[in-house]
């Protein structure tokens, strides 16, 4: 049975935040859903669903698995975490071509 170490992002001080708020085992933290392990001091959606994702991984490959996370689950989650991911790059996007038309502004009105 894998520890919480073993799962990747997860170190000794994390693990401990994580037992600390309910996801003391790989197979809990596997079942969570983004919102819910996010609830653990230090750990944002983005990074939970990172950290999901490698416990899901680490149970498929120790031959253990999470018996409650139904594939529905999983594939929801999936996509949700797919979709997070697409919406920062396009937060990010927008905020760097606003910072450009700013600094355009600023050289036409030195011109």
């Amino acid at each position: 049975m894998p520890k919480l170490i073993d799962v990747k992002g997860i170190g000794p001080v994390l693990a401990k935040a994580c037992a600390a708020n309910g996801f003391g085992s790989v197979e809990k933290i596997a079942k969570a859903k983004d919102t819910e392990f996010s609830s653990v001091p230090g750990v944002s959606e983005a990074r939970a669903a990172v950290i999901i994702e490698a416990a899901m991984a680490l149970l498929e490959t120790s031959g253990s698995t999470a018996s409650n996370a139904g594939t529905e689950d999983k594939t929801t989650s999936k996509k949700n975490r797919v979709k997070n991911k697409k919406d920062k790059k396009d937060k990010k996007k927008k905020k760097n071509k606003n910072k450009k038309s700013k600094k355009d502004k600023k050289k036409k009105k030195k011109k």
